[in-house]
């Protein structure tokens, strides 16, 4: 029996396309999600030791805090506007309220706190009391772990 090649074999590429759009999906979710924790109206200060953010990280806190000393949180709120804390009882509170979600998240142990790290994204032109201050709430709401960011110069 001679076939005489009436017969090709074409490989079938769908699931291959398939696999694929479900890569560019999960790419697409996971920029938007990181797109939505820094804001891009915050102007970081240069820095010359300024350090990349360490890839073993996890459970970060994004504080976004523009020029007037306010901080731009993430979340949007029943209208779809950025949630703002305007001075640092609102964030002291603010940040109480995520430090007791995060201890009942690690089961409700008290004694270990959580490991979460605080990143404080102050733009250049904020003053450093306002920075400090947002700082000192942070800490009295429980979190001991904070870095501020900057751009290397």
């Amino acid at each position: 029996m001679s076939h005489g090649g009436a017969d090709k074999c074409e490989p079938n590429l769908i699931p291959l396309l398939d696999l694929v759009l479900q890569l560019v999906m999960f790419f697409m979710v996971c920029a938007n999600f990181v797109m939505e924790q820094i804001n891009e109206s915050i102007q970081l200060p240069a820095a010359e030791v300024a350090r990349p953010l360490d890839p073993n990280a996890t459970n970060i806190i994004f504080l976004n805090v523009n020029e007037k000393g306010e901080v731009l949180l993430s979340a949007l709120d029943a209208v779809g506007k950025e949630n703002t804390l305007y001075n640092k009882v609102q964030v002291q509170n603010y940040m109480k309220r995520r430090f007791d979600e995060d201890i009942r998240k690690n089961g409700g142990d008290k004694t270990r706190p959580p490991k979460s790290l605080l990143i404080i994204r102050a733009d250049k032109r904020t003053p450093f009391e306002k920075v400090y201050d947002i700082m000192k709430a942070c800490q009295l709401a429980g979190y001991q772990n904070c870095q501020l960011r900057a751009i290397r110069a």
